[in-house]
């Protein structure tokens, strides 16, 4: 019922809207390409969010996270602890630890090319000309890892535009270049450079101690970074393009290096006289010496001030290389697209939140991957045909190294494991589009999969542990689209998706490499209407959906004596509601409103590792909301972007475990403001103001175990920022 009265609040407010219909303004058409061919977004039959240029242009949108809050049930975070890898979630699918040995639930791509793994997912990606985000299943063209949906990110081709450049300044010593260089350097041969350096000091200032050692304290050795949470970015693109009548050729390369600081772990929570219970009630091994209360470093609220004891790290170095070819033939275009990516990855986490050397880990991660796809599309006067092959090769290795309760000296506990995995996967598809009657059309779609994975674990100098496994799934599609007027489309949609099993390398259980944990799988229902109104000035789309999850494989952090991390399965239905709507209130104002509802619970009976039943379907909000008002005012623009997400976990535990209160996250609503001005020609400059109403919210927590006195760890999305964009073209 909760999801009716969403429909019935949410449309009165979008058609009462006083539209002034003899205005020859009217909505940009934009083209999307999530069906392997060119299409209106309109006709498109899935449920799909385009961010077009302008807009990517107006809001700076550079990486994936970029784009939280613009999409009907789509959560994008930084993962906990992290700047530079990314959870994602689409209606309620998503996978919670980066674990470079587990697979996302949401795929991304980058021009075509699959970017597989969460760590590394964060990287600047400039000189975007659009962003297509599909939610649902999409596992007839896009396959492996597209259960919850699949976020395209399309770079702008290089036209001989010739040079411009962004500088871009702001508060907390943001300072950012980007150089664009784009030139025709033979008959229908064009490359692009584009150069990107982004440096920003961090928000959380490092403090010495106020604290002694003979207090358990560790004097503050933090040399290298005095600030947390900073960026300091480099990144390069290279295109070289063919652009011919009957066939096209580009070589793209990309790589962007980083060296952050990450973000500052708060601790948020600790059962009550933590350190009496390890400080003097160990006093035999700590030498006498009592620690300081911990609970006074201990706040639910966002710190400006962080008395950590080591220095913390995260770099990464991500690098690919792609090419596409094109050719038109009497049977239709063939397309391949073949590409290798790298990515060196490491951090290292202070793990208390405070001057104590109680817990601290590392991760220095490698993964390398080969694809290729090679796709036939063409149509007739009745029918639309994508056939397709495409094949993946991966590898990847973590060096984890974790030091706990060092300030019980000899006492304490080292451990360093190493775990990795990778394997094949190869996959044949096709998808049919029959127009077998007027305004009718049947899609029917089908792929087959074969993966092959390896697992390995080792203890270093205890025990190691491999396993392998093979998984195979064949998925389908089936589409009913019907023209129900000049203005409205109607669909319905099933679509089944399948994500292959793997190995619990970061689990606690020695032997968990050795047994892998089962493929998931998701049949999803969809009725959909796309309309276009008012002389089309005004876009309204509405999508209700039923996911029923099989074998769901959900991410829990047990933590009973160690920082670990398990993959178990359990079965799920989510259902909800979308409603997306765009309108031109009048000639120089532009409403974007988006609502959408998740209804989401487990129907398995699936207990963890520790015990508990697993129970909250993790980044499954309610109610979301994106509300967006554009005004041009003649000599500049404005905009107005607020988001809203409604409380939810960030885990799947039980209600009766503790934890859950713990990581549950507050609902919050976000508002950021945007500016625009083009003084002169070939000169836009935008002054912006993300979070406007400074709010300090709790974006994920990481809960220790009872072997760690339940310490539990917060981190907070960015403070009030303030900016300013100088575009110039040359």
């Amino acid at each position: 019922m909760s999801n009716l009265k969403c429909v019935l609040f949410a449309l009165p407010l979008v058609f009462a809207l006083n539209l002034n219909a003899q205005s020859s303004v009217v909505l940009e058409e934009v083209v999307v390409t999530a069906q392997k061919k060119e299409e209106n977004l309109q006709d498109t039959p899935i449920a799909i969010t385009a961010i077009t240029a302008s807009t990517i242009d107006d809001l700076d949108i550079a990486n994936v996270v970029d784009l939280a809050g613009m999409a009907p049930n789509v959560h994008i975070i930084n993962t906990p602890s992290n700047n530079t890898a990314a959870t994602i979630a689409i209606r309620g699918g998503s996978t919670t630890n980066p674990a470079i040995t587990w697979e996302p639930t949401v795929g991304m791509y980058l021009d075509g090319v699959y970017l597989g793994k969460g760590q590394g997912s964060i990287f600047d990606v400039v000189d975007l000309e659009r962003v297509e985000i599909l939610r649902g299943p999409q596992g007839t063209l896009y396959g492996r890892n597209t259960l919850g949906g699949a976020i395209n990110l399309i770079s702008k081709k290089p036209s001989g535009e010739g040079l411009s450049t962004k500088i871009t300044l702001g508060n907390y010593g943001l300072k950012q270049t980007q150089l664009i260089g784009d030139y025709k350097i033979a008959d229908n041969v064009f490359t692009k450079v584009v150069l990107n350096k982004k440096r920003r000091g961090g928000y959380v200032n490092v403090e010495g101690s106020p604290y002694q050692a003979a207090q358990g304290v560790v004097p503050n050795t933090v040399t290298d970074h005095l600030e947390l949470n900073t960026i300091d970015s480099d990144g390069i693109k290279f295109t070289l393009a063919y652009e011919g009548d009957t066939s096209s050729f580009s070589l793209s390369y990309d790589r962007t290096e980083q060296d952050n600081v990450p973000p500052f772990a708060q601790l948020v929570y600790a059962i009550p006289n933590w350190s009496s219970a390890f400080g003097a009630g160990a006093s035999a091994l700590t030498g006498g010496l009592k620690l300081a209360p911990i609970e006074l470093f201990q706040s639910a609220d966002r710190q400006s001030q962080a008395h950590i004891n080591l220095n913390t790290s995260e770099t990464s170095e991500v690098e690919g290389t792609s090419l596409t070819f094109t050719q038109d033939t009497s049977i239709g275009t063939i397309k391949a697209i073949l590409a290798k990516r790298e990515t060196l990855w490491s951090d290292r986490l202070d793990l208390d939140g405070g001057p104590f050397d109680i817990a601290d880990t590392g991760r220095n991660t490698t993964y390398d991957a080969e694809t290729m796809e090679i796709q036939l599309t063409g149509s007739t006067d009745t029918l639309d045909y994508v056939l397709g092959y495409y094949k993946l090769k991966d590898d990847a290795y973590t060096n984890n190294p974790q030091r706990f309760f060092g300030v019980f000296g000899s006492f304490g506990t080292s451990i360093v494991q190493n775990y990795s995995g990778g394997g094949e996967s190869e996959a044949i598809f096709g998808q049919l589009t029959y127009r077998f009657a007027e305004d009718w059309d049947m899609t029917v779609g089908i792929r087959s999969t074969e993966e092959d994975k390896v697992g390995f674990k080792e203890y270093v100098g205890i025990l190691s542990a491999s396993g392998q496994g093979s998984f195979d799934d064949t998925t389908g599609t089936f589409i009913l689209s019907h023209d129900y007027s000049e203005n409205t489309n109607l669909y319905f949609k099933i679509a089944e998706g399948f994500k292959a099993g793997g190995f619990n390398a970061e689990s606690s259980n020695p032997f968990a490499a050795s047994t892998p944990y089962a493929p998931e799988t998701i049949q999803s229902t969809e009725f959909g209407l796309k309309g276009r109104y008012f002389d089309n000035r005004m876009m309204l789309n509405i999508a209700y959906f039923d996911n029923e999850h099989e074998d769901m494989q959900i991410s829990y952090f047990t933590a009973l004596a160690a920082a670990a991390s398990e993959v178990i399965n359990n079965s799920a239905d989510i259902s909800g509601i979308e409603i997306e709507s765009m309108t031109l209130i009048n000639d120089s104002t532009k409403l974007t409103v988006n609502l959408s509802t998740l209804d989401s619970e487990f129907t398995g009976n699936k207990t963890a590792g520790d015990g508990f039943l697993v129970e909250l379907v993790p980044y499954s909000p309610d109610l979301t909301a994106y509300v967006s008002l554009e005004r041009d005012f003649g000599n500049f623009r404005m905009r107005l972007d607020h988001s809203r997400v409604s409380e939810h976990p960030t885990f799947p535990y039980n209600s009766k475990d503790f934890r859950a209160e713990i990581t549950q996250i507050d609902s919050v609503g976000k508002t950021d403001l945007t500016l625009m001005a083009e003084p002169i020609e070939d000169m836009q400059i935008n002054f912006w103001i993300r979070n406007l109403n400074d709010v300090e919210h709790r974006s994920s927590t990481i809960p220790f175990g009872p072997g760690f006195g339940q310490l539990s760890l917060g981190y907070f999305d960015a403070p009030r920022t303030v900016g300013i964009d100088m575009h110039y073209k040359f």
